[in-house]
């Protein structure tokens, strides 16, 4: 595990935003890439398969343009869940790999118990901060191992 040291100078207030901020762009890059990706293997296929159905004179152009819409919103659809998994298996991930590793080290250098990180978080993050997700997990592991 390569965790980037942790800045002495570093206010609480600073390191709470920087965590937060490379959880949001973990999430945004993981599901960015998981969309694009899906959308350039899926939309080829679908309208090679409508084209085909064209040229076969299986359907007509009229049925052609109803089917290429009603697939490809299934498709979106079915995209968007997958971009979403991915996005939340990729915080999961930073959370367990770099971010958790990252506050415990904060802590022990600036001697700031949990309790006090967690309220200071939760008084400057907005409720869906991706941080707080994490501070969930890591205070459910520490009850768990006691």
């Amino acid at each position: 595990m390569n965790n980037p040291p942790v800045s002495q100078e570093l206010p609480l207030d600073h390191f709470i935003f920087q965590l937060n901020e490379e959880l949001l762009s973990i999430g945004a890059s993981s599901a960015e890439q998981s969309f694009g990706l899906a959308v350039w293997l899926g939309t080829l296929p679908l309208l090679a398969g409508v084209a085909l159905l064209l040229i076969l004179r299986l359907i007509t152009i009229i049925v052609a343009f109803f089917l290429v819409i009603l697939l490809f919103l299934v498709f979106t659809a079915t995209t968007s869940i997958l971009a979403s998994t991915a996005r939340r298996n990729a915080l999961q991930r930073a959370i367990r790999e770099r971010i958790i590793p990252q506050i415990r080290a904060y802590q022990a250098t600036h001697l700031i118990d949990f309790e006090a990180f967690e309220n200071k978080a939760r008084e400057i993050l907005p409720s869906e901060a991706p941080l707080l997700d994490a501070l969930y997990i890591m205070k459910e592991w520490t009850e768990s191992t006691n």
